[in-house]
């Protein structure tokens, strides 16, 4: 029988930016059924994406996703494979009619540089604002260059590796909104009907890694395209499917089940919304407060509340903070390659006592290394 403990003794306090620490309820539900799926004799790691029993999982799924975001009946929810990466590409292949068409992308950090990039390959991208290199913040409202009328506005809601969450939803003067929320979905309160679509990797807030969360407006899908859209990335056929033209990955959708039903139990959007200024602020009060020994570079009007970004005053002292701080089962602190530092991912299962428990380790290492 395998067994999940959770003792404080025997389990690492994760801070991964994903995949992700995942709710204990969760993992302990998943333990009840992974050999025998509510009594039906079969693993849920084995049940069939067509049998009964998962098109009641994916039907809740997606029930309950239009519950906790209250999703307008206009839009489909589709459960893709390929991760946000994948959208990446299936944004512009589904949504883009004419070779004369303009996309805009508003880039703050590495994720929607890469998916401007990976959208020029197929159509003409203009930058909302130049790309620097440099993300350390959100744009103001005045800085924002849209062009006239382009077929939607990209940008990324939260960027996981610079730590730069925009705190409000971006203003567009009517265009259509298409945003990457994989590291913030599920976080906070989100008026679906001002996006055309929102979308995002499950492997952060919600279920183990696999899927890409997406919601879709119905007049978007119905529109000529361009360019031939592979059909397992095609969102009017996977929405006429059931998001089951290809064999979809069911452990993901099940958790994803397990995950949102716990979301609404303890409160909904507005509790979680809470709960994560609550634990970031923490962190950041740590950090603010350090003179000096601890900086983080991002605007303070900018900073995520999922992923908290700071370093220390050398990359050695940085190695050092991450070796000690898995040495007191503390794990995932490592920056991104791309930028080195300290990142602690405060997502929606990472619990109060889990982010005491980083306070307490950077207020004793600060008093150790001052």
């Amino acid at each position: 029988r395998i067994q999940i403990l959770f003792e404080d003794n025997k389990m690492a306090t994760v801070f991964n930016a994903g995949p992700a620490k995942l709710f204990n309820e969760v993992l302990a539900e998943v333990q009840d059924n992974l050999t025998n799926f509510e009594g039906s004799g079969i693993s849920i790691l084995e049940i069939s994406h067509r049998s009964p029993e998962f098109t009641r999982i994916i039907d809740e799924a997606d029930k309950l996703v239009r519950e906790v975001l209250e999703v307008p009946d206009n839009y489909k929810v589709l459960w893709l494979q390929g991760g946000a990466t994948g959208q990446f590409s299936a944004i512009p292949l589904n949504l883009i009619s004419s070779k004369d068409e303009v996309v805009d992308y508003i880039v703050t950090g590495n994720w929607s540089k890469g998916a401007a990039k990976e959208a020029e390959k197929y159509t003409n991208v203009h930058y909302v604002i130049p790309d620097t290199g440099v993300y350390t913040g959100c744009p103001s409202p005045e800085d924002l260059n849209f062009s006239p009328n382009p077929k939607y506005v990209h940008y990324c809601a939260n960027e996981t590796v610079h730590g730069v969450e925009f705190q409000n939803i971006v203003e567009a003067g009517g265009r259509t909104l298409v945003c990457d929320m994989s590291s913030n979905f599920m976080s906070r309160p989100v008026d679906i009907s001002k996006f055309g679509m929102v979308y995002g990797g499950v492997q952060k807030n919600i279920a183990p890694a696999g899927l890409a969360l997406v919601i879709v407006r119905e007049d978007l899908i119905s529109t000529p395209r361009l360019h031939p859209v592979p059909k397992v990335w095609d969102y009017k056929l996977q929405a006429a499917g059931k998001s089951l033209v290809n064999t979809t990955n069911t452990f993901s959708v099940y958790c994803s089940t397990l995950a949102l039903r716990h979301i609404l139990k303890q409160g909904g959007m507005s509790y979680f919304e809470a709960f994560s200024k609550e634990k970031s602020s923490m962190v950041y009060d740590v950090v603010d407060g350090s003179d000096g020994f601890y900086s983080c570079r991002i605007e303070k009007d900018s900073r995520s509340r999922m992923n908290v970004t700071f370093s220390l005053k050398s990359a050695e002292l940085d190695a050092k903070f991450v070796k000690e701080a898995a040495e007191k089962n503390l794990v995932g602190l490592k920056g991104h390659r791309s930028v080195g530092g300290i990142r602690a991912s405060l997502y929606n299962a990472v619990s109060l006592d889990d982010t005491q428990k980083l306070v307490n380790f950077m207020k004793e290492f600060m008093a150790a290394n001052a």
